[in-house]
């Protein structure tokens, strides 16, 4: 046998027990930082992030929503000038089953007046229970009904609207106007009038609840409002890059499952994942923790959570790297960035570590 022979087969087989890690982490590196360049945050809290940082390759993949990223990472397509299908995937992963008909997202929201604007605030603000939910959706189901339309309650915070024919619009995430004043994020399209009178009457029932009148008697945010998103029709099934996919969040689930691919729990720390993990090759985590401080703009709640998720995670998986327990290290911030770590990277002592806000900026 030659050399070159033995090489490949050397290879092949080490292909066979090697894991790589990615870990897709939105809010990690964020606009937050922008406005703390003097160093109000304490650098050496998060040394072992600007070393990993400073020492991994990057690559930059242009600015896309955190969906579009996960899309991209399952390598599902989609037609550019319509909305990413993430209601009937993210429906697959809550429930498992697949709608053959049209679905987006009506996912319950607080509107927060503004001077003469409206802020959005999301559903986990809410504290919704699943029996206000279902009793919400009950009386709006009242007026969809009309159209042949279904509102579906799927968990306190995401609901589905099921349609008979595709919605001539255009949407905006619930992630890119959660904290956001909703005017210049109303659908668009040429059924555009249509849906924002739809959203007025939807906010009338809403109004005029006996389950909002109970929520704003005992100082609770009432469901003001529901957040239309995400339509689409599920995509063709397929086959991913991915061995083994670990998840809490719905649209990463969904994509599991559409391309088959073994989906569990997101462990509750690395030291948990690095004695569960037993199949090689390429496995994805979906650390979600650090988006809503950035949503809430809490810059406190946000480094307690980074410094979290660096002990937690990021911390261990480098050791496990530099012992060989996994090859290779990515960490995907969701903001166009995409950060790849080696042993070989990692032995970069020369390279100066730089604060994080350098990694925010577009």
């Amino acid at each position: 046998m030659s050399i070159e022979e033995k090489q490949d087969q050397s290879q092949s087989f080490a292909d066979q027990y090697n894991k790589n890690c990615t870990l897709l982490v939105p809010g990690l590196l964020n606009s937050l930082l922008n406005n703390n360049e003097s160093g109000v945050y304490q650098r050496d809290e998060y040394k072992d992030l600007e070393i990993f940082l400073s020492r991994a390759k990057k690559t930059r993949q242009g600015r896309r929503s955190c969906e579009a990223v996960q899309f991209d990472l399952f390598d599902i397509s989609f037609p550019r000038e319509e909305d990413l299908p993430i209601a009937p995937i993210s429906y697959l992963g809550d429930t498992g089953k697949s709608t053959s008909k049209w679905c987006l997202r009506a996912d319950p929201v607080h509107l927060i007046p503004d001077r003469d604007e409206l802020v959005l605030s999301g559903p986990d603000t809410l504290s919704l229970k699943m029996s206000e939910a279902e009793h919400l959706a009950a009386e709006l189901n009242y007026l969809f009904i009309e159209d042949g339309w279904r509102l579906e309650v799927v968990t306190p915070t995401r609901w589905y609207l099921h349609l008979l024919d595709r919605p001539q619009i255009r949407t905006w995430s619930l992630l890119q106007v959660n904290g956001q004043s909703i005017g210049h994020f109303l659908p668009e399209g040429p059924q555009a009038k249509q849906w924002h009178r739809l959203m007025n009457e939807v906010q009338m029932i809403l109004h005029a609840s006996d389950v909002n009148r109970s929520r704003q008697a005992i100082g609770q945010p009432t469901v003001s409002s529901l957040w239309f998103w995400g339509a689409g029709q599920l995509p063709e099934s397929s086959h991913s890059s991915w061995s083994q996919v670990w998840s809490d969040e719905s649209l990463s689930q969904g994509l599991a499952k559409l391309t088959r691919t073994p989906c569990s729990s997101m462990p509750d720390n690395a030291q948990t994942w690095l004695s569960a993990v037993n199949a090689p090759g390429e496995h994805l985590l979906v650390y979600t923790e650090l988006a809503q401080p950035v949503q809430l703009n809490d810059f406190a709640q946000w480094q307690k959570v980074l410094s979290a998720f660096q002990i937690e995670w990021l911390s261990p998986l480098v050791a496990a790297l530099k012992k060989g327990k996994i090859e290779q290290l990515t960490v995907n911030p969701c903001d166009g960035q995409s950060f790849r770590l080696t042993a070989g990277r990692l032995k970069y002592w020369w390279v100066r570590r730089k604060p994080l806000y350098v990694y925010s900026k577009p």
